[in-house]
Parts: C-alpha cells; sequence; structure tokens
C-alpha cells in the first residue's frame, strides 16, 4: 500500500483550514463532525462558515496565512486558489511535522482524505491513491445502494449488544459465537422492514437467561425511530 489507513481521534484537538469556498467549508464540515476545535485563515467566508464563526463554533484567525498560526496545530488543510501558497503551507506544516493535507495535491501531502460513506459510527473509506478521486467517489455512490441509513442504528444495538454480552463475563469463545450469530442473523433484515417484534425473539435467544424485554424495547424504539 502507498498509504497507510489510519482514524484519527480529533475530538477537541486544534485543526486548522486555509481557506475558506466551498472546498474549505466541506473541510471545516467533515472536522466538525469529528468535534475537532477548528481555526479557519481565509480572505472571505461562505455563508454557513459566517454563522458559525459568528456563534463561536469556529475560529477566523485571519485573512491571510502566516507561519505562527501553524502554532499548536495538529492537522492543517490548505484549500486556496493560490498553488504557490499552497505549496508553501504545504512544506511549512510538514517542516514543524504537523499533519497536512493541501486539496488536490497529493504530493504536497503528508495523509490524503478518502471518499466516505457514513452511517452513524459506520465509516467506510475508500481511496485511491490519489490517482482517482472521481473514482473514489463513484464507488462510494455505489457502496450508498448496499448500505441504507438503517446501518446507523443497526450499529447502535450491535454496540449495546456487545456491552451487554461482554458484562457477563463469559468466555471469549462464547461471547464470538453470540456476535458471529447476531451479525448472520435476519436482525438487519426486521429493522429495515420495521418489524419489531421479531427483533425481541432474536435477542430474547442470544441470551441465557434473557434480557428484560423492557430493556431492549426502549432502546430499540427509540434508534429505530430516529431512523424514520
Amino acid at each position: 500500500m502507498r498509504y497507510y489507513p489510519v482514524f484519527l481521534d480529533l475530538k477537541e484537538v486544534p485543526c486548522l483550514v486555509i481557506g475558506a469556498g466551498q472546498v474549505g467549508e466541506r473541510k471545516v464540515k467533515t472536522l466538525q463532525s469529528c468535534l475537532a476545535r477548528v481555526s479557519l485563515i481565509s480572505q472571505d467566508l461562505t455563508p454557513y462558515l459566517q454563522e458559525e464563526v459568528r456563534t463561536g463554533r469556529i475560529s477566523w484567525l485571519a485573512k491571510s496565512y502566516e507561519t505562527k498560526f501553524l502554532s499548536d496545530m495538529f492537522l492543517v488543510i490548505g484549500a486556496t486558489d493560490d498553488a504557490e501558497l499552497n505549496e508553501t503551507i504545504g512544506q511549512e506544516a510538514r517542516d514543524r511535522g504537523l499533519l497536512c493535507n493541501i486539496a488536490d495535491d497529493p504530493q504536497n501531502c503528508n495523509f490524503i482524505l478518502p471518499a466516505l460513506l457514513t452511517r452513524g459510527d459506520l465509516t467506510i473509506a475508500v481511496s485511491t491513491s490519489g490517482k482517482s478521486p472521481a473514482l473514489a467517489k463513484k464507488i462510494r455512490q455505489d457502496l450508498e445502494k448496499g448500505f441504507p441509513e438503517i446501518y446507523g442504528p443497526y450499529l447502535e444495538i450491535l454496540g449495546h449488544i456487545r456491552t451487554e454480552v461482554l458484562a457477563r463475563k463469559r468466555p471469549q469463545k462464547e461471547n464470538q459465537k453470540i456476535f458471529e450469530a447476531l451479525v448472520y442473523s435476519p436482525l438487519l433484515d426486521y429493522l429495515e422492514a420495521g418489524t419489531l417484534e421479531p427483533v425481541y425473539d432474536l435477542l430474547d435467544r442470544l441470551f441465557d437467561p434473557p434480557l428484560p424485554r423492557s430493556k431492549w424495547s426502549s432502546i430499540i424504539d427509540q434508534l429505530f425511530s430516529s431512523s424514520q
């Protein structure tokens, strides 16, 4: 592999976006979705970014880039329409050991961004190592058909079940048997069809002794209703 795939925990981590057109706005939104602490440098702001600055959800440091703004940053994204400036940003960020991505210039980055499909906590990343972002986008669009929105609540339910299974302190082999039986069960089909009674029956069969149905009903009903 040319690139090492990794998922970063950016919660409350200082990240800088330079350039605030439509590309910069997309980069900011992705960082916000990861709960990063986002700062911005740009001559102009899109309406969305103006509102985010006004409410204090992101920080607008300046209109023009200066090297000093790299201080205390962990990750930097350059998305200006000035190729020479982008090159400077990339070089200076890498010289300081920062994670750096320059839009549409993989040679000037030390990491690249994949096309993403997200369904709640399920994230599927597609990369062509920078050779064809258009192909990565097409593959991501193809994956949307096979992974509908119901995968979000489905994964939440799997997470709750895993917590309950591990809390019972059974041998690892027994736990693994339950986990595999669950993902190969019709659970996803039941959720997709909206037939929740079979979901409760399935969970009753998985647990010995079964959990009180009231415990599952509150979780499943809430998750399922939020997916509608």
